[in-house]
């Protein structure tokens, strides 16, 4: 019974047009979300939250929540434009701003597509194929998934007595994984059909170029990020008169990271209230952890939407406005990730 509803309904989405079957995706992410957040919030009343927030500095808060925002959002762009540096041919700060800016807007509205406008200015305005843009993207993600599980093995060995340490074990598996993946694709060669296959997929430029300059410089400026990103946490808890130490802060970075960065829920809604309310449960009461929670993803998600009342539109001037050249992303296993067709 239950699997011919499913069968339904999944014939259902995969009849709707593209367009209705967005839509759908992002109602269900919010709706989980939603959820999520009500579950965190049972036994609250919402006079509880009110009296917390009244208690709260609301100009320290802003003012760490906007700062964290804008040191993001200005880094990332850097991160963007060095990324695509290295794989696609020179591209300036100022070229990938727009890019940047509208995927940081459309964060707040679908993180399903989000990613979408760095895929579009790489192949507008770099003349990359889409595929190529897509694999580029997912290869600094491998790059942050790399960082994160170095940064929770560390956090644990350093602080134990953080609830990261159950995360331990895990997390040096991942980390031992995603070195022995990095190092497979730069020895640039493979003896068995299966590696000599996915080495000579079309699109995967980023990841047979890659060298372990590449690997140190995108994880270096991801790094630098995270760094006020974490401190920020710390005056959120502060602008709640809340106790939290610095160290428990900074042992629970990763899973922060992870939960506002990763394209889950829009500014981490959900996830991030729960990493908060359980990670630092015994450092303050729930109903002061879920306001402060709240109160972050909620700035966020209102501090992303003037992004699109006007850089939408100038991004999408640009991107139309440019006449790409398609280059070819097939190359061989050695391919250096730079030729001709990467010229500006």
């Amino acid at each position: 019974m239950l699997m011919q509803m499913w069968h339904r309904l999944s014939g259902w989405f995969r009849s709707r047009r593209t367009a209705e079957k967005v839509v759908l995706q992002n109602l269900l992410i919010w709706l989980v979300a939603a959820g999520l957040v009500v579950y965190l919030a049972r036994g609250l009343s919402l006079s509880q939250l009110a009296d917390t927030l009244a208690h709260c500095d609301l100009t320290l808060f802003l003012l760490a929540n906007i700062s964290a925002l804008l040191i993001r959002w200005l880094a990332d762009t850097y991160l963007l434009a060095t990324l695509f540096s290295f794989f696609h041919g020179r591209t300036t700060y100022r070229e990938v701003l727009p890019a940047s800016t509208a995927q940081y807007f459309l964060q707040a509205v679908s993180v399903l597509v989000a990613d979408g406008a760095l895929v579009l200015f790489l192949h507008q305005r770099k003349g990359v194929e889409w595929i190529t843009a897509g694999w580029t993207i997912a290869f600094q993600g491998f790059v942050d998934a790399i960082l994160i599980a170095a940064i929770t093995v560390t956090a644990a060995l350093l602080i134990p007595w953080s609830p990261i340490r159950l995360a331990l074990p895990y997390a040096a598996m991942a980390l031992a994984f995603f070195v022995c993946v990095a190092v497979w694709w730069m020895r640039g060669r493979s003896i068995s059909r299966a590696g000599r296959w996915l080495r000579a997929r079309r699109g995967m430029r980023a990841f047979r170029a890659a060298r372990p300059y590449h690997y140190i410089a995108l994880a270096t400026i991801r790094l630098i990020i995270f760094v006020p990103n974490v401190i920020a946490y710390y005056f959120y808890f502060a602008s709640f008169r809340l106790k939290v130490p610095l160290a428990a802060v900074l042992a629970l970075s990763p899973a922060l990271m992870f939960a506002q960065s990763a394209p889950v829920s829009p500014s981490g809604l959900g996830p991030l209230q729960a990493i908060m309310v359980n990670g630092f449960a015994r450092f303050a009461h729930r109903d002061d952890l879920l306001a402060a929670a709240l109160g972050v993803s909620i700035v966020q998600l209102l501090c992303r939407m003037p992004m699109g009342m006007g850089t939408a539109g100038v991004f999408a001037r640009a991107v139309l406005a440019a006449r790409p050249r398609i280059e070819s992303s097939s190359g061989s296993p050695g391919d250096s990730g730079h030729d001709g067709t990467d010229a500006n």
